[in-house]
């Protein structure tokens, strides 16, 4: 029955997925809040780039009108990869211009690609812009979630007051609070445990800018890693990767001082370009991190009504297959598409026209010919309702099953494409694996057609890897 005041719905979490979700209900008339535990979108680093791929990221932005700004953001050529291993021979180079050179391979023509590289700040800062002012409520740093009936939640932050609702959706990242009202499977260690590094273009020689090149540097081999990675205003990402047991970090911790030094001598027998790249970043810049992931198998049942999961809350995967935030923008969306038709009726137009009205989500996601991007309707006025319990139930548990069917895909990728970069001879695996789908990228097909796998997307998973 209609509600004349709405319960908002309750997101924890300000990553992309849930800004993105709060875009789309704002949009459609809903009321929503966001809580963040970081005091201000500055406080921490968001990370290197990431390319959105058009059946995810970029549709998601599409569908809440901020595709157009974006693209102001993207750089096509951060999408350039280079492989070499630990004794600097280069096994694939895409940055050389016309060609890529590459294992068994001569010239291949340059492919222009739809998946320009956007800054992760900049994209968050994009999607926290296009809320209303005071949708987000930063310092608000949730401590626990209690149910108090399968319908009804009580949140307690840290040193703010708790709040009480019906509708929670948990985008509060691996490690999720709001996870275990649905299930308490945890995720596991990956085996993969990495350091951050940032060089500012200060730092950043000419010469070493063009060892790295313009997209990603991937050096591998000895089940290590190092992946510079360029970003927008020649700063430059930096991700060490090591196979080494969980504990390791702790029973080995980085120094006081001399971080770089020390990091260095994780690779001692490497070509003088690894020191190089280490000794570039800034000394206070260094973070260091565990990789989590979940089996791709993951499912569960719940009695609970009215609250969810999406982003790495439901499917954490590992860095390797460049779709984190492209699976979890995609699930924002498939979220919000879902919750509009319970939360909203389209009041009917009180001219003579025919016309039936119908729900923005059936808007054109397709590029007419004559212009690049649908116009952006006009808001549609709407009556809120409140949908019945079985009726919220029934779409959550649908939104759940259609959101780890489509991310059981990439999260197998991510697992293989990382048994890849850690196993035998991966630089030149890695390059082979490239330019073989290169060769029969028009095709969409390959050799690896006999195991099931198609190759345009597993060539776009593998180009992902610069995501990270």
């Amino acid at each position: 029955m209609p509600s004349p005041t709405p319960q908002p719905i309750v997101i924890i979490g300000a990553g992309p997925s849930g800004l993105l979700l709060a875009k789309y209900l704002e949009q459609n008339a809903i009321p929503v809040v966001v809580y963040e535990a970081d005091p201000h979108p500055d406080h921490r680093p968001q990370g290197g780039t990431l390319d959105l791929h058009e059946d995810t990221g970029l549709l998601a932005l599409k569908e809440t009108f901020l595709l157009e700004e974006a693209r102001g953001m993207m750089r096509s050529e951060g999408e350039a990869m280079k492989v070499v291993d630990k004794t600097g021979k280069v096994w694939l180079d895409e940055n050389v211009e016309g060609e890529v050179i590459g294992v068994g391979q001569g010239e291949w023509e340059g492919e222009i690609r739809g998946r320009p590289e956007i800054d992760r700040t900049d994209l968050r800062n994009l999607l926290i812009r296009s809320l209303s002012p005071t949708t987000i409520k930063w310092n608000y740093k949730l401590h626990s979630v209690v149910p108090l009936s399968p319908s009804l939640y009580h949140l307690n932050f840290h040193d703010k007051p708790p709040i009480t609702t019906s509708y929670l959706v948990g985008a509060d990242g691996a490690f999720s609070l709001v996870r275990p009202l649905l299930h308490d499977i945890l995720p596991s260690y990956s085996g993969i445990s990495m350091y951050e590094l940032d060089i500012p273009s200060s730092n950043l020689t000419s010469a070493l800018e063009r060892y790295i090149g313009k997209g990603a540097l991937m050096m591998l081999d000895d089940e290590k890693a190092v992946m510079p990675q360029m970003n927008s205003g020649r700063r430059c990402k930096v991700y060490l990767a090591l196979k080494v047991p969980v504990d390791w970090q702790r029973e080995h911790p980085l120094p006081d001082e001399g971080k770089r030094e020390w990091l260095c001598g994780l690779f001692e027998g490497w070509t003088k370009e690894v020191k190089e790249v280490i000794m570039a970043s800034e000394e206070g810049s260094v973070r260091q991190r565990k990789i989590y992931q979940y089996d791709p198998e993951i499912r569960w049942e719940t009695d609970k009504t009215g609250v969810t999961i999406m982003g790495d809350a439901a499917h954490v995967m590992s860095p390797f297959a460049g779709e984190g935030v492209n699976q979890a923008l995609a699930d924002a969306l498939l979220l919000g598409q879902s919750l509009v038709p319970l939360f909203t009726r389209p009041i009917p137009s009180q001219n003579k026209s025919s016309l039936l009205p119908f729900p923005l989500s059936l808007l054109p996601i397709s590029p007419s010919p004559s212009t690049e991007l649908p116009p952006k309707p006009k808001p549609r006025p709407v009556q809120p309702i409140t949908p019945t319990s079985e009726e919220l139930y029934k779409a959550l548990r649908k939104f759940e099953r259609q959101m780890m069917d489509r991310a059981k895909v990439e999260m197998q990728g991510s697992r293989d494409n990382m048994e890849m970069f850690f196993g035998e001879e991966p630089a030149k695996a890695l390059a082979g694996m490239l330019s073989g789908f290169a060769d029969h990228s028009n095709a969409g097909e390959s050799v690896f057609g006999i195991l099931g796998i198609h190759a345009t997307g597993l060539l776009r998973t593998i180009r992902g890897l610069v995501g990270l």
